[in-house]
C-alpha cells in the first residue's frame, strides 16, 4: 500500500501549514488535537498530495472525534470529517495496534513550513511518562529528525506495512519525540476504533486463505436500471450508517407489501459496496412467499446458508448456538453487507445479527420487528410514493416519449395504483408491452371502470392480490375479521373505537389492531388507523369471500353507522345542551369516546368530520337510509360553529331527500308525518339557518316556514317559537322590519309562557340585533342585558359570546370606542373557547373597527388582518364586513386606492346575498374613497346609491350620513 495515498497535509484556512494527518477511509482523517487548536469547530484544509486530486478539502472535527491534551498529557488526537469526498485513489492507512521496542520507524512532516515535506526516522524506545505515549529517539546524529511540523503525521513501520501511531510531541534539541499509539486512540475515539477493525480484515484474510473464492451463492441481485425515488430515505440511511461508530450496524425497513423494501435495500447495498469490500449478500427468509407449501426459513437453515456463502464449510450443523457464534465471528472479522430479506419474525433473525461493528445488516420485513430496537437497530417505516415520484417511475418504465403523449392519463393511472410502487411497475410494464393496443387513456379508463382493480394489477405470476394474500394469511381469525371489515369503513382515518365497533367482540379489538399494525396491513398515525386504498379493496374482496351475504355486510355497516350517530348525538348534547337532537342510537355501544367536555366534543367532530360526511354513501350502499339524515342532523350545531355552510347545505339537502323519500305522500306535496316528518322539519330548520348565513334569504325563509308548519301540526311549541325567532332575522334581511320584530316578540312571549330560558335568551338577543339595525341603541342594549342575564343562569357561554359581541358593536356605534374594546375582547375569548371560528372572527373584526375609531391604528390593522384570514378560510358571510373595516382603516391611513379595492370586493359579496345594510355602508365608504381621489362624479353616484338603500331600510342615521356624502360631492363639483 502506497504511503502517499493515505498521508495528508493540514493547513489553516489562510494556507499556513499546521501539521500532517492520516486518512482513515470513509472521508475521515486522524491528526493531533493541537494541530486544530483549542476550538474543535475550527475548519482546516486537508490536502492529499500523493493523489491525482490534491486540491484542499475543508474539514472539521467529527462527532465523537475529539481527545485534546489533558493535564497529564494523556491525549492529543482529533478525527476530522471531510466536507466533500476524498479523492478516488486515496486509500485508508494500514492501522495496527501493536508495536515493539527497538523497531525502526518513519514519519513524514512539514517542518519550518516546508511545503513538500520531509522524511525522518527514529527508534522506538518504549512507553514513557505513564500516559501511554511512546518515546522515540533519533537513530543517528545526522539527517532530519522528528521535530515540530511533524505533528499528526503517521509513525509507520515500512517493513511490516503498518501505522501504529501519530507524532504528538518533539524536542529538537534533545532529538527526542513521542507518539500516541493507535490502540490507545481507538479506546477513546470510536471512529478510530472502527477504522482499526476495518484495517485488520486484510491481515485476517491473509492467514485464512481458505476463505478466499468460496461461497458464491446468495450474491446481491443487480440493481434496477430504472430505480426511482427514495432519495430522502437513502440519504437518511446513509447518514445513520455513517454516524454509527460504536455498536453493530443493523437497519430494518418495514412496510406493506409492494412498497419496494427489497429494491431499496439492494440499491443501498450497491451504493455502499465500496465500503464493504468483503462481499454483499442477500438471503430471502421467505416469510411471505406465495403458496401454501412455502414456509419461512428456519434460523438453522439461514445460518447454514450464510456460512456456506462465506466460509464454504459450516461446522457443528446440529448446534444452533455454535453456528450463530461462527456467523457472528465472520461478521466481526469481515466487512460485509448482508440483506436479510423478507423476515418473518425477530425470533427467526435474532441469531443472524452482528454483535460488533464492522459489517452492515439490512433487514426487510412486512412485519414491524420492534424487538430489533433491543439490538440497537435503526427502524424505517416505508410509505407509498408521492404523485411526482410515481409519475417518474411510470415514465422510466414506459419511456418519456410515450408518457408525454398523455401526461394527464399517467397521473390518473398512478393515482388509481394508489401510488404503490409495485402496482405502478405492473401497470407500466403492461403499458410498455402493449403500446398499439393500449393507449394510456384506455388503460386509465379501464382502471377507472373496474370494479376489481386488483385482478388487473398482475403481470405473469406477479400479482398485487397474491402479495396481499400472503400477508392476510399470516393473521389469526380475529385479526382477519377486523381487517376485512375495515374495508367497509369510508376512506380516511379510523379511530380505535370505530374499529372496535366493526367486530363481534370489541374487547378483543385492541389486540387485533396491534396485529394489523405489526403486519403493516394498516398504518397507525397518531392513534388513528389508515388503510391503503388497494388494501381496502382487498379487504372488501376477503369480506365477500369469507363472510358472504349482503345482509351480513349490511348488519356490519349498520353497527358502524350507529356508532358514529351515537357519538355525534352525545357530542351535540355537550355543545348545545339546551337544544339536544331528538334522536338516540339503535344499538348499545360498549366503547364510545369521551365527548362529555366541550373541548373533547369539538375535537371529536373535527377529527371525524370527513368520516361523518362519507357515512351517507355507506348508508345508501346498504339501504340504511335513515342514517343519511340522522347523522347530518346530529352534526348541525358543529357545522354551524365551524362555518361549514356549503358542506352543511349539501348534507342537509341530501338528508332531506332521503327523509322525504320514505313517505310517498311527500311526492304529492303533502307534508310527511311521523319520524320522517320530524326529520324533514329538523333538516329544514338547519337548512334555513345555513341558507341565511349563505345569503340566500328567500330560500332560508321558505325552509324555516316549512319547518314551522310541521312543528305547529305536531304541537311542538318550543320548536315553533324557535322558527319564529330565526325567521324574524330573515324577515328583516328581506326588508320586513316590523314583521321581523313582531315575529321575535311572539317567540319571546311563547318562550316565556313555556318557561324556556334558552329560548327567551335567543329571542331577546335577536330583538337586540333588530333594534341595533334600526338605530335604536338604547332599546337594543336593554334586550341584550336581559339576554345576558338569562344566559348567565343557564351557563351558556356561546350565547354570552354573541351577546358581548353585539353589545360591543352597539357601544361602538354610540361613540364609546374605548368602552367597546374590552367587551369585544371578552367576546373573543368566549368564542374561541366555544370553538366558534366564525363568531371569533366577527368579534375580532368588530374590535378592529373600534380600535381604528379610537385612533389605535396599528392594533386595528393587525386585528383586522387576523379577522380577514379567519373569515377567508371559513368562507363566512361576515367576510365582506371585514373588508369594510379594512377599507375604513386604509382610508384613515390615506391609502384610498386600496380602500376602493376592498369596497368593490365587498359589494361583490353583498349583492348576491341581498345584504342591503352592507351594500349601503359599502357605497357610502366608496363615495368617500373616490372623492379623496378627486373623482367626484363617481363619488356622487355611490353616495346616491347609499342614500337610496338607507331610505328603503328606513335607517335615519344612514340617511343622514349618505345625505352628507351627497352634499360633499356636489360641493366638489361646484
Amino acid at each position: 500500500m502506497s504511503f502517499t495515498r493515505w498521508s495528508v497535509r493540514i493547513s489553516d484556512t489562510y494556507g499556513t501549514i499546521c501539521g500532517a494527518g492520516v486518512y482513515l477511509g470513509r472521508d475521515l482523517v486522524l491528526t493531533c488535537a493541537h494541530v486544530i487548536g483549542d476550538d474543535p469547530g475550527r475548519p482546516v484544509n486537508v490536502e492529499f498530495l500523493g493523489t491525482a486530486a490534491p486540491e484542499p478539502i475543508t474539514a472539521v472535527v467529527t462527532e465523537g472525534g475529539w481527545w485534546p491534551v489533558g493535564d497529564r498529557q494523556e491525549g492529543d488526537a482529533a478525527v476530522l470529517r471531510l466536507s466533500s469526498p476524498a479523492p478516488p485513489d486515496a486509500t485508508p492507512a494500514p492501522l495496527n495496534a501493536s508495536w515493539s521496542r527497538g523497531d525502526t520507524v518513519w514519519a513524514y512532516g512539514y517542518p519550518g513550513q516546508l511545503h513538500t515535506g520531509v522524511h525522518a526516522s527514529a527508534t522506538v524506545t518504549g512507553e514513557t511518562m505513564g500516559t501511554g505515549w511512546i518515546q522515540l529517539n533519533d537513530r543517528n546524529a545526522g539527517g532530519v529528525e522528528i521535530q515540530p511540523g511533524f505533528s499528526g503525521g503517521a509513525v509507520y513501520d515500512s517493513e511490516a506495512g503498518k501505522v501504529f501511531g501519530i507524532v504528538v510531541l518533539a524536542y529538537r534539541a534533545e532529538r527526542m519525540s513521542w507518539l500516541l499509539p493507535v490502540g490507545l486512540i481507538a479506546e477513546r475515539l470510536a471512529p478510530v476504533r472502527e477504522a482499526l477493525a476495518a484495517a485488520a480484515i486484510p491481515r485476517q484474510r491473509a492467514v485464512e486463505p481458505e476463505l478466499d473464492g468460496l461461497g458464491t451463492s446468495y450474491e446481491l441481485p443487480p440493481d434496477l436500471r430504472d430505480f426511482t425515488g427514495r432519495a430522502s430515505e437513502i440519504a437518511e440511511l446513509i447518514e445513520q450508517i455513517g454516524e454509527n461508530s460504536v455498536g453493530p450496524a443493523i437497519h430494518s425497513i418495514a412496510g406493506m407489501g409492494g412498497l419496494g423494501k427489497t429494491r431499496l435495500a439492494v440499491h443501498l447495498a450497491h451504493r455502499l459496496a465500496p465500503d464493504y469490500p468483503d462481499g454483499q449478500l442477500l438471503l430471502d427468509l421467505q416469510a411471505h412467499k406465495a403458496g401454501a407449501e412455502h414456509r419461512p426459513l428456519t434460523t438453522e437453515h439461514a445460518l447454514l446458508a450464510l456460512l456456506q456463502a462465506t466460509l464454504g464449510k459450516p461446522q457443528n450443523i446440529g448446534d444452533r448456538t455454535r453456528l450463530s457464534r461462527i456467523w457472528r465471528d465472520v461478521l466481526r472479522r469481515r466487512r460485509l453487507i448482508v440483506v436479510l430479506d423478507n423476515a418473518a419474525s425477530y425470533d427467526q433473525i435474532e441469531a443472524l445479527l452482528p454483535e460488533h461493528p464492522g459489517s452492515l445488516v439490512l433487514v426487510t420485513s412486512r412485519r414491524r420487528l420492534d424487538e430489533l430496537g433491543v439490538e440497537g437497530a435503526v427502524p424505517m417505516a416505508l410509505e407509498e410514493f408521492d404523485e411526482e415520484t410515481s409519475v417518474r417511475l411510470f415514465t422510466a418504465i414506459v419511456g418519456e416519449k410515450r408518457a408525454a403523449t398523455d401526461p394527464g392519463a399517467v397521473r390518473d393511472i398512478v393515482r388509481l395504483c394508489g401510488f404503490l410502487p409495485l402496482a405502478i411497475r405492473v401497470k407500466a410494464s403492461l403499458a410498455a408491452g402493449r403500446q398499439r393496443k393500449y393507449p394510456l387513456a384506455r388503460i386509465r379508463d379501464e382502471m377507472a371502470r373496474e370494479t376489481d382493480r386488483l385482478k388487473s394489477l398482475r403481470v405473469g405470476d406477479l400479482s398485487i392480490n397474491a402479495v396481499f394474500s400472503t400477508s392476510y394469511g399470516h393473521l389469526g381469525a380475529r385479526e382477519r375479521e377486523l381487517f376485512r371489515r375495515l374495508g367497509l369503513h369510508p376512506p380516511g382515518g379510523v379511530s380505535l373505537e370505530a374499529a372496535a365497533a366493526l367486530v363481534d367482540d370489541p374487547v378483543e379489538a385492541e389486540d387485533a389492531i396491534d396485529a394489523l399494525i405489526t403486519e403493516s396491513l394498516v398504518d397507525d398515525g397518531g392513534g388513528r388507523l389508515h388503510t391503503h386504498d388497494l388494501l381496502r379493496e382487498f379487504a372488501r374482496e376477503r369480506l365477500a369471500a369469507d363472510e358472504p351475504g349482503w345482509q351480513r355486510h349490511r348488519e356490519i355497516a349498520g353497527r358502524l353507522l350507529d356508532f358514529y350517530l351515537a357519538v355525534a348525538l352525545a357530542a351535540q348534547r355537550t355543545l348545545n345542551p339546551a337544544r339536544p337532537v331528538a334522536d338516540s342510537p339503535d344499538l348499545d355501544h360498549t366503547r364510545l369516546p369521551d365527548v362529555s367536555g366541550r373541548r373533547t366534543a369539538l375535537a371529536w367532530f373535527q377529527a371525524e368530520r370527513e368520516n361523518l360526511l362519507r357515512c351517507a354513501a355507506l348508508a345508501e350502499e346498504f339501504g340504511l337510509t335513515p342514517y343519511v339524515w340522522r347523522i347530518p342532523r346530529a352534526m348541525g350545531h358543529f357545522l354551524s360553529l365551524a362555518s361549514e355552510t356549503d358542506v352543511a347545505i349539501e348534507a342537509y339537502r341530501a338528508g332531506l331527500a332521503a327523509a322525504r323519500g320514505r313517505d310517498e305522500r311527500s311526492e304529492m306535496g303533502v307534508p310527511p308525518d311521523g319520524v320522517w316528518g320530524r326529520a324533514a322539519a329538523d333538516l329544514n330548520a338547519l337548512l334555513g339557518e345555513a341558507y341565511r348565513v349563505a345569503g340566500q334569504q328567500d330560500a332560508a325563509l321558505r325552509a324555516l316556514s316549512g319547518a314551522r308548519e310541521f312543528y305547529e301540526g305536531a304541537g311542538d311549541r318550543v320548536a315553533v317559537a324557535d322558527m319564529l325567532a330565526r325567521g324574524g332575522y330573515v324577515q328583516h334581511n328581506l326588508g320586513d322590519r316590523d314583521g321581523a320584530v313582531a315575529s321575535c316578540e311572539r317567540a319571546l312571549a311563547e318562550f316565556t309562557d313555556l318557561g324556556d330560558e334558552f329560548g327567551q335568551a335567543e329571542a331577546e338577543y335577536t330583538l337586540g340585533m333588530l333594534w341595533r339595525l334600526r338605530g335604536d341603541h338604547d332599546r337594543a342594549l336593554g334586550h341584550l342585558d336581559r339576554a345576558s342575564a338569562l344566559l348567565d343562569r343557564i351557563d351558556y357561554s356561546l350565547g354570552q359570546a354573541r351577546c358581548l359581541n353585539l353589545t360591543g358593536v352597539v357601544h361602538r356605534l354610540m361613540g364609546s370606542y374605548e368602552g367597546a374594546i374590552p367587551i369585544l375582547h371578552r367576546a373573543e375569548a368566549l368564542y374561541e373557547a366555544a370553538g366558534d371560528i366564525r363568531g371569533l372572527a366577527h368579534a375580532i373584526n368588530n374590535r378592529a373597527s373600534a380600535l381604528g375609531l379610537a385612533g389605535r391604528m396599528d392594533e386595528a390593522v393587525d386585528a383586522n388582518e387576523r379577522a380577514l384570514e379567519l373569515l377567508r378560510r371559513t368562507r363566512s358571510f361576515a367576510y365582506p364586513d371585514a373588508l369594510l373595516v379594512a377599507a375604513d382603516l386604509r382610508a384613515k391611513q390615506g391609502d384610498h386606492a386600496t380602500a376602493e379595492r376592498h369596497l368593490c370586493d365587498a359589494l361583490t359579496y353583498y349583492r348576491p346575498a341581498q345584504a342591503r345594510f352592507g351594500q349601503a355602508r359599502a357605497h357610502l365608504l366608496l363615495s368617500a374613497a373616490l372623492l379623496a381621489q378627486h373623482r367626484a362624479v363617481e363619488a356622487l353616484t355611490q353616495a346616491r346609491e347609499s342614500l337610496t338603500l338607507y331610505e328603503e331600510l328606513e335607517s335615519a342615521n344612514g340617511v343622514r350620513q349618505a345625505s352628507t356624502a351627497e352634499a360633499d360631492c356636489l360641493a366638489a363639483l361646484a
